[in-house]
């Protein structure tokens, strides 16, 4: 085995090059999924990493000549039928926001209004940074449920 490390260390002088290369190659591909992922959202993010996937496996058939069985072949229609109407579908919404439109982006169409989280949490005209407190009808006893930044008291279901 130690005659052998003088190979190694020549290996990696010659391909050190393209071992840089694949990591910032990979490191690039990790800061596009987490722009994507914060702008567009989880859904658009799987989709593209669908696309991408599905267009590097038609580039290999038909490049590399392979051929498909018949359940191979279903498959691949119904992945590329799926993005074309999941594509088609956000192209007639306005704004197209679809699934996790505005995450993180802070734009003007993604996060709901004050107004409209108070009406879909039913918290209309309440502070929702204080403490509710509910009794349990059989016991009399409280509970602590942790809401993330909200904190609220509520009966203990058992």
């Amino acid at each position: 085995v130690f005659n052998q490390v003088h190979l190694f260390i020549q290996m990696c002088q010659e391909m050190g090059f393209l071992l840089v290369a694949l990591g910032l190659s990979g490191a690039m591909g990790q800061v596009f999924i987490f722009v994507t992922i914060s702008k567009f959202g989880a859904l658009t993010c799987s989709i593209i990493g669908l696309a991408r996937k599905v267009t590097t496996l038609v580039a290999s058939i038909y490049f590399y000549g392979h051929e498909l069985n018949g359940t191979q072949f279903t498959g691949l229609v119904v992945a590329v039928g799926a993005m074309v109407m999941n594509f088609w579908g956000k192209k007639g919404k306005k704004g197209g926001g679809g699934h996790g439109g505005g995450h993180g982006g802070g734009g003007e169409h993604g996060a709901p209004t004050e107004e409209e989280t108070e009406a879909m949490l039913g918290t209309k005209g309440s502070d929702l940074g204080t403490e509710h407190t509910e009794t349990s009808p059989d016991n009399g006893e409280e509970a602590d449920i942790e809401l993330g930044p909200v904190k609220s008291r509520t009966k203990t279901i058992t």
